[in-house]
């Protein structure tokens, strides 16, 4: 893709509302969220470009309306969240195993939630196997969420991804 159409920012702003909502909407169940199903979806669906700025645009609107627009958590989260379309884009760029795709998804729940060992070590001086600890079950909820939504939603949401595009 050399350059962005209409078709292509419509398609970006459409799923980053969605990526947005869905997690605003889940709040009140702590790391139950489609956040990972979605962008392995985009990942795989819509390539990494699309990807990267449903990405960008999540990540902007979900610390400004959480209020953590702060150079110690964005960058962080940002990076988080990228790793999936970097790998899925690269590494598993023939992957289209939902089973495969789903266990990626743990993976990808774990490191989003390590990434924030970093800020917490070097800015808040935090022990690193305390703040992994403490962590350790919201990261699981994560994870299991992650490949439940992918195993079950992957495929129907794939078949739909693809229709929109023809």
């Amino acid at each position: 893709m050399n350059k962005l159409t209409i078709k292509d920012i419509t398609i970006v702003a459409v799923f980053a509302a969605i990526l947005f909502t869905q997690e605003q909407v889940l709040t009140f169940l702590p790391n139950v969220q489609f956040t990972v199903f979605l962008i392995v979806l985009f990942s795989k669906k819509l390539g990494f470009v699309r990807t990267f700025f449903i990405v960008l645009i999540h990540v902007i609107l979900d610390n400004l309306v959480m209020g953590s627009f702060n150079i110690m958590y964005f960058p962080f989260m940002f990076l988080g969240w990228m790793i999936i379309p970097i790998t899925l884009c690269t590494i598993f760029k023939k992957c289209e195993s939902p089973l495969i795709l789903a266990i990626l998804g743990i993976v990808f729940a774990f490191l989003y939630s390590w990434i924030y060992v970093i800020p917490n070590v070097l800015v808040l001086e935090v022990d690193p196997w305390v703040y992994l600890v403490n962590d350790f079950w919201w990261e699981i909820i994560l994870a299991v969420s992650s490949f439940l939504s992918i195993m079950w939603l992957y495929d129907p949401c794939a078949k739909a991804i693809d229709k929109i595009m023809k």
